[in-house]
């Protein structure tokens, strides 16, 4: 499968993409996607996105003009101008209510083999970071410059020159954190307390189906389970064992949106020792049984 160019040529009746372009990956999700939205919500949103999904990957949204109303796992944002955000995989997102409204935005989208592939030179700190602080905002001067990047990559991923995105990639996720609210600065070297934190992350988001204990995480990078607990909790203000929990709620709710496996099935994908045990993690979590949630979401 080769890069293609789909500039103006998806959904060409409502000028909604500009262009469109990609690297191919291995599975069903591209390893980098490039897009420019141009349009009204109501045909943006109304025409290619469902009600209810959940993102199979990291996507990085910068808004260059116009609103967008979003609602992003329960929690509703307005963006503007010079607002960004950064959504992880399984996060829900609900089509915005509100599409009368006109909005320009840049998305790019990474696979979570992408993501890893960044590292070690990409700082995973900032990836923690991102889990738990996705939005941020910026100068007009610092937008027009994001926006540089989206265009530099649309022509290295149209020449299907991987190497140089992924260098790009680390660029622009080094850039916007400069002087962002994620706290993290443009440094050549990172503090050990968000070295450990990003490793840690990383590992949640690869193995927390099956692997929920801290202890596990703690002995693969090689440090006390004690250690890895204040770490993260200084770094991020959550506990270690919060993070894990977030995702794994998150992978349950994808499962309880998007498949018809059964409760069963899903609470042994989950690694749980049955299906009360699960039941009583998401209830404790959600405040409503798995059921209930599929049902009324």
């Amino acid at each position: 499968m080769t890069p293609q160019n789909n500039e103006n040529n998806i959904l060409t009746d409502h000028s909604i993409f500009k262009w469109h372009s990609f690297l191919p990956g291995e599975t069903s999700v591209d390893d980098l996607s490039v897009f420019k939205f141009q349009g009204s919500v109501a045909k943006l949103f109304g025409n290619i996105i469902p009600e209810q999904y959940f993102t199979p990957c990291y996507c990085i949204h910068i808004i260059t003009d116009g609103t967008l109303n979003a609602c992003i796992n329960n929690q509703n944002y307005e963006f503007h101008a010079h607002d960004g955000y950064l959504v992880t995989p399984d996060f829900l997102m609900v089509r915005p209510t509100r599409s009368d409204s006109y909005v320009e935005m840049y998305i790019l989208t990474l696979s979570r083999k992408f993501i890893k592939e960044l590292n070690p030179q990409f700082s995973q700190s900032l990836i923690a970071k991102m889990f738990i602080q996705p939005v941020w905002q910026m100068s007009e001067r610092k937008t027009r410059r994001a926006v540089q990047y989206w265009e530099l990559l649309r022509e290295v991923v149209n020449d299907n020159k991987r190497t140089a995105a992924m260098h790009l990639v680390r660029s622009l996720f080094h850039y916007l954190a400069g002087d962002s609210d994620w706290g993290v600065q443009n440094t050549n070297s990172i503090s050990r307390n968000e070295e450990i934190t990003g490793r840690f992350m990383m590992l949640v988001d690869a193995n927390c189906e099956q692997r929920h204990s801290l202890d596990w995480y703690a002995s693969e990078m090689c440090l006390t389970t004690r250690y890895v607990a204040n770490t993260v909790k200084q770094t991020l203000g959550i506990t270690a064992s919060s993070c894990i929990e977030r995702a794994l709620v998150q992978r349950a709710k994808t499962l309880l949106l998007t498949t018809t496996m059964p409760i069963q099935e899903i609470a042994e994908q989950l690694g749980f020792q049955n299906q009360s045990h699960f039941g009583t993690f998401f209830k404790r979590h959600e405040g409503v049984s798995p059921t209930a949630y599929r049902k009324h979401p």
